[in-house]
């Protein structure tokens, strides 16, 4: 028995629409792998299906990217109306402060926080914090970093305080050689040493932050190869006003985050995102506030970023330090507004009219740029399915009857896990029908999207844009099943990259979620690490997948029964493959579903190579990373055995693999596979 699978195939049985990797079921033990020449024909993969997501959740910017030691610098209030993370020693807030409110310091007095440094690579830190004095007194601020409990200071340092007016005093910490140990927990201390003064915004960074970016995140953002980089959501973008985050900080408001718990300072806003998104090799991608704002504040976003100085918001830009305009070329309308959950949201018919709306306030500012529709593509089951494709045709007639599709219709196939099903249902089980989530997909629900986009969108029609995926968890119980964190998450991601790759016909862009939340870059008490999905992320994003190869794949399967919101799925192959050229390289990416088993493959070579080389990531799929535990789960380097036509390899259970086949008479550029 065939499955056609998606993408090409060298041969394929009739009515076969799509086909790039070829399914045979057997009930051999081993997998056997055949991969044929590129044609010349073969269309190539968009790059732009490596690309990730950032958004305002939790500490993925300010207590993660950020690099600003100190949380709500601005002594500001939770939702709660509770200073957030700040204690308050016979000091209190005042409300005269830069943005809000700040703290006044009779002598003695002090406030304090729990903080991390990343002692383990900077000893040196610059600090700056807001001052003023009561009339012409002088007042000293004593800035301390101590061990929780001792009363000695690790580090301190002391500013002078004079006049009544705002002004930033600048000081400089340095550690100890040897005091602090990598993660350990601190505290920040500022006490009013002599005098009274009152206090806003401190900022502490350390000395080897540019730009106020942590430079580990950096370095791993950077070695992940996205194309594009999609910010600020998610659901924070519904609640946003983009005008609060540019100009000078110190004149920007701490506000609760709109959708999550938290603070937002916005800090990091529209000028410090281009920044990062430069520092890291990625196009920026804009998701505009389609919830509670309207057409006019998009334009005006669009001209802010690629207007000319001659235009107001262009203007606006360059006072900010920022001449040249970014030109931002794709932007989406609006996230999830069919969700309750979202700020704004609404129904089919009120999506398609804000669609029209702001594209055409938004290509009045541009024309030329790329505009995503809000779409829905979240059910797989039942009657969710039907209202989905009725929401996508809403707004496609409507783009259409405005006088043209939209360039992307975005979906978000988020898998939620445990989908509820928690004890009715052992680990293993939920993992198997997760893992086959990907294929029925691109087996299944792209076609049918595929099909949509031409009946309704028109001629060119609309290319679809997987704006948010990966897998979401939910409940109380969700750390003991397949999750994000763990292995499984990393195998998952593997497998949908499959078949996004595999449906490249229809997927122009891909957004994985999350860049710094869910199976994301972490940092905790200043120190950095990743969860398995970011290896997987990266082992990707660094191959050279240029055009795709067919591939027919010969091995045992597995089939899964409808379990929750999961489908039905059938015939799912215990190893999935995809191979594509560059050049003369070959890469061949593998994954063993199997989580208890190794499983053993052949690869039937379309030409002779000189050498091969790859890595593996595998490890129990409940395993993760940790502050404590960076590298419990981590890639290794393989040489598989190469002989004549044939590789051959042994997959641990529960692994991705990516081997690179090359002759020697090419010379491609060196590939660096480390974080």
């Amino acid at each position: 028995m065939f499955l056609m699978v998606t993408g090409m195939s060298e041969t394929q049985p009739p009515q076969a629409p799509r086909a790039a990797m070829v399914f045979n079921r057997t009930d051999h033990e081993v997998t056997r792998v055949r991969i044929g020449k590129a044609p010349k024909s073969a269309h190539r993969i968009d790059p732009r299906v490596f690309s990730n997501f950032l958004e305002h959740l939790g500490g993925s910017i300010y207590e993660a990217l950020w690099a600003n030691v100190v949380y709500n610098p601005h002594f500001e209030a939770e939702r709660d109306g509770n200073l957030a993370r700040w204690r308050l020693d016979r000091s209190e807030w005042i409300g005269d402060g830069l943005q809000g409110r700040a703290v006044r310091m009779p002598d003695g007095a002090s406030v304090s926080q729990p903080i991390g440094l990343p002692a383990h690579r900077q000893l040196r830190y610059r600090g700056s914090i807001w001052t003023r004095s009561f009339g012409s007194k002088l007042a000293i601020i004593e800035v301390a970093v101590f061990r929780p409990g001792e009363s000695e200071p690790i580090a301190s340092a002391r500013v002078r305080v004079e006049g009544t007016r705002w002004e930033p005093r600048r000081f400089e910490l340095r550690l100890p050689e040897g005091r602090v140990r990598r993660a350990e927990a601190l505290e920040l201390r500022i006490r009013a040493a002599s005098g009274e003064a009152d206090i806003d915004m401190v900022e502490i960074y350390p000395s080897d932050a540019r730009d106020g970016f942590d430079p580990e995140v950096v370095t791993i953002a950077k070695s992940l190869r996205m194309r594009l980089l999609r910010w600020p959501g998610g659901n924070f973008v519904s609640g946003y006003r983009w005008r609060n985050g540019v100009g000078p900080r110190e004149q920007r408001p701490t506000v609760p985050n709109p959708a999550w718990r938290g603070l937002e300072t916005h800090h990091f806003g529209t000028d410090e995102f281009m920044e990062f998104c430069r520092r890291v090799g990625s196009e920026p991608m804009i998701c505009v506030n389609a919830g509670d704002g309207s057409p006019e504040e998009a334009a005006a976003w669009v001209e802010y970023c690629n207007g000319s100085t001659d235009t107001a918001m262009g203007a606006l830009r360059a006072s900010n330090g920022h001449i040249k305009p970014y030109n931002v070329r794709v932007w989406e309308i609006g996230n999830e507004l069919y969700g309750s959950w979202q700020i704004g949201h609404t129904d089919a018919a009120g999506n398609a009219r804000r669609f029209v709306e702001f594209r055409k306030a938004m290509l009045a500012a541009d024309p030329s740029i790329e505009i995503i529709a809000t779409g829905k593509g979240d059910q797989f089951v039942g009657p969710g399915i039907q209202g989905d494709r009725a929401w996508n045709e809403a707004v496609l007639d409507a783009a259409r009857a405005d006088g043209s599709p939209p360039h992307y219709l975005s979906v978000h196939p988020l898998l939620p896990l445990p989908s509820g099903l928690g004890a009715s249902h052992s680990y293993e089980d939920i993992y198997l029908s997760a893992m086959a989530h990907p294929k029925w997909w691109s087996d299944t629900l792209v076609p049918a999207i595929a099909e949509l986009l031409a009946a309704h969108g028109g001629n060119p029609k609309p290319r679809l844009a997987v704006t948010e995926w990966g897998i979401i968890v939910g409940g109380n119980d969700w750390q003991q099943y397949a999750s994000h964190d763990s292995q499984s998450g990393a195998v998952y991601a593997a497998l949908f990259l499959h078949a996004l790759l595999r449906s490249s016909d229809t997927v122009a862009i891909a957004n994985a979620t999350a860049l710094m939340h869910g199976g994301c870059i972490r940092k905790a008490r200043g120190a950095v690490y990743v969860m398995p999905m970011i290896h997987a992320k990266r082992m990707y994003g660094q191959a050279l997948l240029d055009k795709p190869s067919p591939v027919t794949v010969s091995g045992p399967a597995y089939d899964v029964p409808r379990r929750g919101l999961m489908p039905e799925v059938t015939n799912v192959p215990w190893v999935d493959a995809f191979a594509a050229e560059s050049g003369g390289r070959l890469t061949v990416c593998l994954v063993n579903r199997d989580m208890g088993s190794s499983r053993k493959v052949e690869i039937e070579l379309p030409r002779t190579y000189d050498t091969a080389i790859g890595e593996t990531l595998a490890a129990d799929a409940r395993a993760t990373n940790s502050v404590s535990e960076p590298d419990r789960v981590a890639p290794v380097r393989i040489t598989p055995r190469l002989e004549g036509l044939t590789a051959s390899i042994d997959l641990p259970a529960c692994s991705v693999t990516v081997i690179s086949l090359r002759q020697e008479t090419q010379h491609p550029g060196k590939r660096d596979i480390s974080l």
